[in-house]
């Protein structure tokens, strides 16, 4: 794909939010995107998706690692009949695996830091009502999403338990416990002595816990290639706790290809399947 040209379909808008606590690009971009046929005048409010790693999600010549079509896929999903969603993409920083890194863990993962309580309350204090003044969306939980890869797969999933009275459906891609195994790079040949599964344990523990049972839907999902072997059990042991803990089957998509590799191309054919599930 050339990344000179531009591929969004709908309408792309681009706004920059301030937030003190990031220590780079404090102005960040936030993108939002709406399909062709979004009117302010609708009656019924829009449904929003909020999501990570803006830059990756609809416009190829933007992102780093690829797109994950969202635009295509919500616009054609809007062909066989299901009202499209509004989706607003915060962009990442130089210093994504910390803003995007929840406190699921006491143990320090090298020299990152704990920031993803500051993108958090940035979602939550300044992005969510911007979005919520400025276009026709509704502000039900029923009607707002969360979602992200890797590491964004985490920031959905601490989302999900500390904002669920905001969020009722999780798109929990690829969702990178083994940074808590291997550091960064998630390799275990890289290992230097952090290993230990007390992040995945602490969302075990929150997730199968009587006040969290039955109240969001997840999808989850991981490839099986590469590094995303490492992620392949945690996806199978998640539903299988939640299961054991009561929650309905129906609440719960997990979505494995062990072809698939920890990128883009996969988040891109998985996501579909995921908002076809949350707009059944």
């Amino acid at each position: 794909m050339d990344k000179n040209v531009h591929t969004v379909t709908g309408n792309l808008k681009i706004v920059k939010l301030h937030c003190d606590g990031f220590l780079v690009s404090k102005n960040r971009r936030i993108r939002i995107w709406t399909p062709s046929s979004y009117s302010r005048d609708e009656k019924k409010p829009y449904k929003v998706i909020y999501m990570f790693d803006g830059q990756n999600l609809f416009d190829d010549a933007t992102s780093f690692a690829g797109e994950w079509h969202i635009d295509e896929t919500i616009s054609e999903k809007e062909k066989e009949g299901i009202r499209p969603s509004i989706v607003v993409g915060l962009d990442c920083s130089a210093d994504r695996i910390s803003e995007y890194l929840p406190s699921f863990s006491k143990l320090a993962i090298r020299d990152l830091a704990y920031k993803g309580n500051t993108t958090m309350e940035f979602l939550m204090n300044t992005v969510v009502p911007y979005i919520e003044s400025h276009y026709n969306v509704s502000s039900k939980r029923t009607d707002n999403s969360i979602g992200g890869s890797s590491m964004g797969g985490l920031m959905s999933l601490a989302a999900g338990i500390k904002y669920q009275d905001k969020f009722s459906k999780l798109y929990a891609f690829s969702c990178a416990f083994p940074v808590f195994n291997f550091g960064p790079d998630e390799y275990e040949e890289e290992h230097e002595g952090l290993g230990n599964d007390d992040a995945f344990k602490y969302v075990l523990r929150e997730y199968t816990s009587r006040k969290m049972r039955n109240k969001v839907k997840i999808v989850m999902t991981s490839g099986g290639t590469g590094y995303e072997e490492y992620y392949f059990d945690y996806v199978r042991k998640f539903e299988k706790a939640l299961l054991k803990a009561g929650w309905n089957k129906s609440n719960i998509l997990t979505l494995q290809d062990k072809k698939l590799e920890h990128n883009e191309h996969q988040w891109s054919l998985f996501f579909p399947i995921a908002y076809e599930f949350f707009n059944k």
